[in-house]
């Protein structure tokens, strides 16, 4: 193996200056520091760079709270009757939801239930339903009030929503479906085998939701649902003007705002009015 010039690197780089030629590198312009490592060197190791785990932590956490108040904004388009669900003042993966029934077995009803979005929302598993009050439905668990979505949602995706769980639970009081999986054997059995004795227990749970209506909150949530007795002085000038009706002033052609229009009444050819019908 033969030895090249100590001069022949030097005069590769200044080679073809017609050309590309080379500018230089950071190894040539930063000098190397008495411990040997260069001054870029030194200088990256002297910035104190951020925490990217936590940060991306931070991140995800903040992501998760505006797919919250997202699905909560998206709800408040929906034409949900009978209901009210709204996300804890302490925590938005925490909804506080009162039913009330309109019609079926259970109408009359007011049941307390919570909804809880699991902690990487808008991912994971469907949310889960518990209901507060007592109720005797095939669809909730005697002792511990969870309600099953199983069998409206086996598989939950990103395309479904926390309103489309809150319909699924208007609907199954509504009309119970005795095709759904129950997690209430006797209530299932009895609504299958016995519907008079069904009737009478779900005619007694509604009377002891309306007992409780008023009991003090389980909570100290600025969100938490809470009602109060009927007191005249206070709700009834409320209710009036709830069922005030607007009384309409006839609009006067002349007076009322009218946008430009270059189309003649009773035409569709454009550009067909004038600009004397305009004044």
């Amino acid at each position: 193996m033969t030895s090249k010039p100590s001069g022949s690197s030097s005069k590769s780089d200044n080679e073809g200056d017609d050309g590309f030629k080379r500018t230089g590198s950071f190894r040539k312009i930063l000098p190397g520091t008495s411990c040997g490592d260069s001054q870029l060197n030194t200088s990256i190791k002297m910035i104190d760079r951020p925490n990217v785990a936590q940060n991306n932590m931070d991140y995800a956490v903040y992501l998760r709270e505006y797919s919250i108040l997202s699905e909560y904004k998206l709800m408040q388009t929906q034409d949900l009757k009978g209901v009210y669900v709204i996300p804890s003042a302490q925590n938005p993966f925490l909804w506080f939801g009162v039913l009330f029934v309109r019609q079926g077995m259970y109408q009359g009803g007011v049941f307390r239930f919570i909804i809880t979005l699991p902690d990487i929302f808008p991912d994971g598993d469907c949310p889960k339903i518990t209901f507060k009050t007592k109720v005797f439905h095939p669809l909730i668990h005697e002792e511990t009030g969870e309600f099953s979505t199983s069998t409206g949602f086996s598989d939950w995706k990103k395309s479904n929503r926390v309103f489309h769980l809150v319909q699924f639970i208007t609907k199954v009081f509504n009309k119970i479906d005795p095709k759904l999986k129950a997690i209430n054997e006797e209530a299932y059995n009895l609504f299958e085998n016995n519907i008079e004795e069904f009737r009478k227990k779900v005619k007694q749970c509604v009377k002891d939701s309306l007992d409780h209506v008023y009991d003090s909150p389980e909570t100290d949530d600025a969100h938490y649902l809470k009602f109060s007795p009927w007191d005249p002085e206070i709700h009834e000038p409320i209710r009036q003007k709830l069922y005030e009706s607007r009384q309409q002033q006839p609009l006067d052609p002349e007076k009322s705002p009218r946008g430009y229009s270059w189309v003649q009444p009773g035409s569709l050819k454009p550009l067909s009015k004038s600009e004397e019908d305009l004044r």
